[in-house]
C-alpha cells in the first residue's frame, strides 16, 4: 500500500478493497436525511445503543437472510436472539478467537486462507493448521484425515475451530461446492462427539456472484444451531465505512462474547445500525447489491480476458482461478519463482508499475512450510484499463523471470 501511495502510476493488483465508483454516496444521503427528519428517530440514532445491537436491525438482518436463503418470512425468527451486530466481520472474527481459543489450542483452515485471520488465532497464542482444498472448495476427505492424525497424536482436544470462507474465497474466488456443505457441517458435529468444535461460516462476499444461485450457506444446515458460527458483514456489498457485521452465534457462545464486546466498545455505531436497517427495509440495499455484482462481473470478464492474452504465452507454467463472483484471482507459478518481497518476481512487478499480494502469507504455518510459488491478485479496485494495463505489466514481469535469457 506505501509502494501505491508513493507511486500513483503504479497498478494496485493487491489491495482487497471495493470499486471507489460503486459506493453508494446517494442511497446513504437519502437515508441519512429521512432518518434526521424525524427528530425523535434522529435523536435515537445519535444516543448509545446497545452492546447485542439494534432490535431492528437484527430483525430486519434476519428477515433479509430469509429472503437470500429463499424461506418463507419468520422461518429464521429463532436466531434473532442469537444475533449480535458487530463492527464488521472482523471484529465478531477476532471475539470468537478471544473466547474460544487459549494457548496451544488448534484452528483449522483452508490452505490457502484469508491472511487476516492468522492474525487473531496467533495473537491467542493458538496453532493454526492448513487443510488442501481443491476447485470445489475445503476437502472433506483431507479434514477428516487431519481431525484422525490430530486424534491419533492425543491433540484432538485441543482443537476448537474450523474455519472458512464458502462463497468467491478470499484469496482465491474459489467457492464451496454445494454437494459439500451439508456434509461438512455433519462431519464437524460427528467429529464434536467428545467435545464442541464450532465451524466458523466467514460469509464476507456472499451475495456477489455473478448470475449463478447461490446454495444454502452452511449455516442453514445447522437447524441444532450449536455448531456453525455464521459471519456477515455489509463492508463487499455495501459500504466498508459504515463498518457494520454481524454474527449469529450458538447459544453458548452469546454471554462471552457479548462480555468481551462490552469490554471492547459497549456497542456497535448506532447512528449507522438506523441507517442500515433503513436501507435494508426499503430495498434500496438490495437493488445496489444488484448494480454492484453487475459491475464486478464486467470487471471480472476483463480481467480474466486481460491475462489470457498477456500471459498466454506461460499457459503451461502459469495458472489462475476464474472466479464467479468476489474479487479475487489466485495465481500457481513454477515453485522455483519465489512470489515473496524477497524474490525475484515482486521487485519485478514493482518496476514494470504493478503489484500483487504474495501467496505465501495466506498459508498456516502448519504442517510444513508455507509454499511461496502463488499471488493473490484483485480486480475490485482498478479501472477496466488499468486491469488490462496491470494484466500486461504482470505479464511482462512474469516472463522476464520465467525466462531472463529472453
Amino acid at each position: 500500500m506505501q509502494t501505491a501511495l508513493e507511486n500513483p502510476e503504479i497498478v494496485s493488483l493487491a489491495a482487497g478493497f471495493v470499486d471507489q465508483r460503486s459506493l453508494p454516496v446517494e442511497i446513504v444521503s437519502q437515508a441519512v436525511s429521512d432518518l434526521l427528519s424525524d427528530p425523535s428517530a434522529g435523536r435515537r440514532a445519535l444516543q448509545y445503543g446497545t452492546t447485542i445491537g439494534d432490535s431492528s436491525l437484527r430483525a430486519g438482518l434476519i428477515a433479509e437472510l430469509e429472503r437470500g436463503e429463499g424461506r418463507p418470512a419468520g422461518y429464521y425468527q429463532e436466531a434473532i436472539p442469537r444475533t449480535i451486530v458487530t463492527t464488521g466481520s472482523a471484529q465478531l472474527i477476532y471475539l470468537v478467537c478471544e473466547a474460544l481459543l487459549d494457548p496451544g489450542d488448534i484452528v483449522l483452515v483452508e490452505s490457502p486462507t484469508y491472511f487476516v485471520f492468522l492474525g487473531p488465532v496467533e495473537t491467542r497464542g493458538a496453532r493454526a493448521i492448513r487443510v488442501p482444498i481443491d476447485e470445489d472448495g475445503l476437502r472433506l476427505d483431507e479434514l477428516e484425515a487431519t481431525l484422525q492424525r490430530l486424534e491419533d497424536g492425543g491433540e484432538l482436544g485441543r482443537v476448537k475451530l474450523i474455519y472458512t470462507i464458502p462463497e468467491h474465497a478470499n484469496p482465491t474466488g474459489i467457492s464451496l461446492a454445494a454437494h459439500r456443505r451439508r456434509p461438512l457441517v455433519e462431519l464437524v458435529k460427528r467429529w464434536s462427539s467428545r467435545q464442541r468444535i464450532y465451524l466458523l461460516e466467514d460469509a464476507a462476499y456472499r451475495g456477489l456472484s455473478f448470475g449463478a444461485t447461490e446454495p444454502p450457506s452452511l449455516w442453514s444446515y445447522d437447524r441444532q444451531g450449536d455448531t456453525v458460527i455464521l459471519a456477515r458483514t455489509f463492508s463487499k456489498t455495501f459500504s466498508p465505512g459504515l463498518k457494520v457485521g454481524y454474527g449469529i452465534v450458538p447459544e453458548g457462545l452469546i454471554d462471552p462474547i457479548l462480555y468481551l464486546k462490552g469490554n471492547h466498545d459497549f456497542g456497535s455505531a448506532n447512528f449507522n445500525q438506523r441507517l442500515l436497517e433503513r436501507v435494508l427495509a426499503d430495498g434500496s440495499y438490495q437493488k445496489h447489491v444488484a448494480r454492484l455484482t453487475g459491475m464486478y462481473r464486467r470487471k471480472c470478464a476483463i480481467f480474466l480476458s486481460a491475462l489470457e492474452e498477456s500471459l498466454g504465452p506461460m499457459e503451461s507454467e502459469v495458472h489462475w482461478t476464474r472466479p464467479e463472483g468476489g474479487l479475487f484471482v489466485w495465481m500457481t507459478v513454477p515453485e522455483g519463482l519465489d512470489t515473496g518481497f524477497d524474490g525475484p518476481l515482486f521487485p519485478r512487478c514493482v518496476r514494470e508499475g504493478v503489484l500483487y499480494v504474495p501467496g505465501e502469507h495466506a498459508f498456516a504455518p502448519e504442517p510444513a512450510p508455507r509454499p511461496r510459488n502463488h499471488l493473490r491478485l484483485t480486480f475490485g479496485v482498478p479501472s477496466a484499463e488499468e486491469l488490462v494495463e496491470g494484466a500486461r505489466r504482470l505479464g511482462a514481469a512474469l516472463s522476464a523471470c520465467l525466462d531472463p535469457v529472453a
